[in-house]
């Protein structure tokens, strides 16, 4: 008998799922998305983690770069002796050009003293260094491609002017360069690095120490220690190593991107499972009076019950849980190894988080689904056997203000009173209409956002059309390139490496001397031209924020070769979204008593043809840059985020649009008996579609609105957690953007309406209205 009771409930179950077979699916989907975009996006920063910290590790990524003209060995011994120090190892580092190459092509050449027993380089191709071998090189896997050079090819190199041969023992990567950039993104057609021992080189100086430290290190005290050995040298930590802190913006940007998202598309998607299990079991009453009658027990009815929970969340998170792992992961790590350089790619297990995610799905649907159908199953057989009786009628609000309840139809009486009887249902709607229309506001907000600022850079604060990057010792005045090139505007400056020292912060950055009234490089608000101070220094506003200071306060400034440092003001703050820089104009510059104004670079603005020939014929040119080739490489830098948005939006419309079915077929199929009361009255199938229609237009139209103001504010929220340590992300929103995707939430609702209201004409009328009354 016991069996037999199991096999009709299973019978019975299958039979409801067949007949609510789209509601379970909507309920299956929004269990899906939900826990794949959270799971995927989880799995992803994990992933880029494992991967980049595993090869920190292995590579044993040194923790302190200490870089000097000159390091004697006395200076080596104090430093060995810093407590916290572990290992200490002195190289030669020099910027060299590969002159054999077509086009200007550069690298960093690293001379190591011995067999590197840090920054350990990972062997591709070919065979690993020997100590001594002083004519043979690594070099970059990807800089070796792309220059089309193999294992056993010469590649000469030129320092200073000199020419060494060597051949390449083979081709490697390299913690310390996982991101290897001479400009706006990674280019290994341009730049790259190449090892070889301190022997190729034995006339250079030993010019760098790398540095790693025990486990128990005091880091800020041996980096203060380092400072105070060697004043003037630049010290740099693997927070402000330029390579080690790009790969982990990544993983930082993707962190910060698994949580507020995904976890808001989660709790739309929670929402409206709750909302469908409450309705499905309401629709049960008569079948659970029935089942009471026949002898079922109340615990069989409520496991019978807790099915329509378990099955749908179940399958829902599980597939999500299972697909987010082989699918996101992979597709957005296709974009960042374009910059990110590893040797194996790490894939990190689901995590915990991710599991109590999920399993807070199936449980909150058990649980809900638990506390309603208890309250029902409480109810004597007699009781659920008879239809839920509706609620009693009273007048709304609307209705005291008589000139204007007097001027409506009989139809708009209806849908107003209908809307505030049923408030449940109709903040239910609104609330998912508001959080779906957030969510795809949200999505496209920040796909325009990107591509925005970085146009805001490269077309507003910059305004030449082409900077000239000039080869170093060999410039001549400002004044001379002013007079002998034809071009509308050319402004020079002088760029140079620099601390900047504030009581929290230490920074090594770009310092950019510019002309007093430069107007080539808007850094005022809103693009307009800022006057340089005549003393002080003006910082960008992602500088400022990391050192800690405002415009008034002083930060100590050390000059690569100087040995003490200079207290200067900052004057004012650039409002540049760009870069982690520093600026002083050229008075300011020689009022330090520094040396001249030797200009780096040349800003050029309305070039003729006659200028454009002599820039390319002048001997001390070096690089010729474009803004709108390096707005192209910022774009591309940036397709990660632009694709993991893209995907944000995807999830949005069909979080959208899986919402907008599973509330019209639960509202519809709860009204089922009023619109079949309806007929009855004489009204006509058009007619009642008519009325389905504007009243779902209605309470369309005030969730979409309400949804306008979260979705823009949660794109200044996200683009903020997701800032890189040298951008400031700004949103940008236009109307269009907010108006078409207003328009998707509400074509997703009236279109789900459009195809339920063509159900009237089925509804069964004597089913519908019967009663055991």
């Amino acid at each position: 008998m016991v069996g037999q009771k199991r096999g009709v409930l299973r019978r019975k179950l299958r039979r409801d799922m067949r007949q609510n077979a789209m509601q379970f699916l909507a309920m299956m989907l929004l269990c899906f998305l939900g826990t794949w975009v959270f799971a995927g996006l989880d799995a992803n920063w994990r992933m880029e983690e494992a991967t980049i910290e595993s090869w920190i590790s292995e590579g044993k990524l040194c923790d302190i770069w200490v870089t000097e003209p000159q390091i004697s060995r006395t200076d080596l011994d104090r430093v060995k002796a810093v407590p916290g120090v572990e290992k200490v190892q002195s190289r030669i580092t020099l910027s060299a050009t590969l002159p054999n190459q077509p086009g200007t092509v550069k690298a960093v050449v690293h001379a190591f003293d011995g067999t590197p027993e840090m920054n350990i380089p990972f062997v591709q191709e070919g065979e690993a260094l020997k100590p001594g071998d002083a004519r043979g090189c690594l070099m970059e896997y990807q800089f070796a491609r792309a220059q089309g050079l193999n294992v056993g090819d010469t590649v000469r190199v030129s320092v200073q002017d000199v020419d060494w041969d060597f051949q390449i023992r083979g081709t490697v990567y390299s913690p310390e360069y996982m991101m290897t950039q001479d400009d706006v993104r990674p280019d290994p057609a341009t730049y790259g690095f190449i090892l070889t021992d301190m022997e190729a080189f034995p006339l250079f100086p030993v010019n760098q120490l790398i540095i790693r430290l025990s486990p128990d290190a005091d880091a800020a005290r041996v980096e203060q220690a380092m400072t105070e050995i060697m004043p003037e040298a630049i010290v740099q930590t693997q927070a402000t190593h330029a390579s080690t802190t790009g790969a982990r913006s990544y993983v930082n940007m993707f962190r910060n991107m698994s949580y507020l998202f995904p976890l808001l598309a989660y709790f739309v998607a929670a929402l409206v499972v709750m909302t469908s299990i409450n309705r499905l079991l309401d629709t049960q009453r008569i079948q659970m009076g029935t089942m009471k009658a026949l002898g079922y027990e109340n615990g069989r009815i409520r496991r019978h019950y807790l099915a329509y929970a378990v099955v749908p969340s179940l399958l829902g998170s599980a597939l999500g849980l299972v697909t987010a792992q082989f699918t996101l992961p992979q597709v957005l790590w296709l974009m960042v190894e374009v910059y990110v350089k590893v040797p194996e790619v790490k894939y990190a297990p689901i995590s915990l988080f991710t599991w109590i995610m999920a399993g807070a799905e199936v449980l909150m649907a058990v649980v809900l689904c638990m506390l309603h159908a208890r309250g029902m199953i409480r109810e004597c057989a007699a009781d659920l056997l008879r239809p839920k009786p509706p609620k009693a009628g009273s007048r709304i609000l609307m209705e005291r203000i008589h000139f204007l309840w007097n001027r409506m139809s009989f139809n708009g009486k209806m849908i107003i009173r209908n809307i505030f009887r049923n408030k449940g249902r109709t903040m239910m709607s609104m609330i998912g209409l508001l959080f779906c229309n957030m969510l795809i506001i949200c999505s496209f907000g920040l796909q325009e956002s990107i591509p925005w600022f970085i146009r805001e850079y490269y077309y507003g604060t910059v305004q030449y059309d082409m900077l000239v990057d000039l080869k170093t010792g060999e410039a001549g005045t400002p004044e001379s390139y002013q007079r002998r090139l034809d071009a509308e505007t050319v402004e020079s400056m002088m760029s140079l490496s620099a601390s900047l020292r504030s009581p929290a912060v230490t920074r090594t950055v770009n310092l950019t001397v510019l002309p007093d009234d430069v107007t080539l490089l808007r850094l005022g608000e809103e693009h307009a031209e800022m006057r340089m101070p005549r003393e002080g220094l003006v910082l960008s506003t992602k500088l400022a924020e990391k050192l800690g200071v405002k415009p008034g306060e002083t930060v100590r400034v050390l000059l690569t070769g100087e040995t003490d440092p200079i207290e200067l003001k900052v004057e004012q703050i650039a409002e540049v979204n760009i870069g982690l820089d520093a600026y002083m104009g050229r008075t300011a510059w020689e009022s330090l008593r520094k040396g001249e104004f030797r200009p780096t670079s040349l800003m050029i603005r309305g070039a003729s043809e006659e200028g454009k020939k002599q820039i390319d014929d002048m001997d001390e040119t070096d690089r010729i840059r474009y803004p709108e080739t390096q707005e192209k490489d910022s774009l591309q830098a940036m397709d990660s985020a632009t694709a993991s948005f893209a995907i944000l939006s995807a999830v949005a419309l069909g979080l959208a649009f899986v919402i907008c079915y599973n509330m019209g077929l639960l509202n519809f199929t709860e009204r089922t008996r009023e619109y079949a009361t309806l007929k009855v009255l004489g009204y006509h199938q058009r007619e009642i579609r008519r009325l389905i229609l504007k009243e779902n237009a209605l309470v369309s139209v005030i969730g979409v609105l309400l949804g306008i103001a979260p979705g823009y504010l949660l794109v200044g929220v996200i683009l903020k957690m997701c800032e890189f340590d040298s951008m400031v992300f700004a949103p940008h929103i236009t109307w269009p953007t907010i108006v078409l995707s207003s328009l998707a939430t509400f074509a997703f609702s009236m279109l789900i309406q459009l195809l339920l209201a063509s159900k009237v004409k089925k509804i069964d009328m004597v089913e519908a209205l019967k009663s055991v009354e």
